[in-house]
């Protein structure tokens, strides 16, 4: 009996962890999303350049703060996929390329999406 409740507490305490995670991480996918949405593109497609390095800058310092906890947790070739396209569209936007720039941080925000998708807690996921 002592071993099942052992087993017990510790799946209890795995579930609570991992529960505790996915909202930090859903709120943190979030705001990157939002603020790459609503500042970062609309700075891009404005051509103020400074303005973006500075928002890309504070998202890529935010990531990889975010990177180092979610490794333990999520889908590391997903959370590699957007580190490099963090890094392209950082370059984009020092070479002062519209396009690609716009077009790398909706990739980003296609893949936040999809990283957050395919970590919650639902039937799909889990069967």
């Amino acid at each position: 009996m002592k071993d099942l409740i052992i087993s017990v507490l510790a799946v209890a305490l795995l579930i609570g962890s991992w529960l505790v995670f996915f909202e930090y991480s859903s709120d943190n996918i979030d705001s990157y999303a939002h603020s790459i949405k609503k500042e970062v593109i609309p700075a891009v497609e404005a051509e103020n350049w400074e303005e973006s390095r500075q928002l890309l800058d504070k998202i890529d310092k935010d990531w990889h703060s975010y990177k180092k906890v979610a490794l333990l947790f999520l889908d590391t070739q997903t959370i590699n996929e957007i580190d490099y396209s963090l890094a392209r569209a950082i370059k984009y936007v020092k070479a002062e390329d519209v396009s690609n720039s716009a077009g790398e941080l909706n990739a980003i925000i296609e893949q936040l999406t999809f990283l957050k998708k395919n970590d919650e807690v639902s039937a799909a996921n889990i069967l």
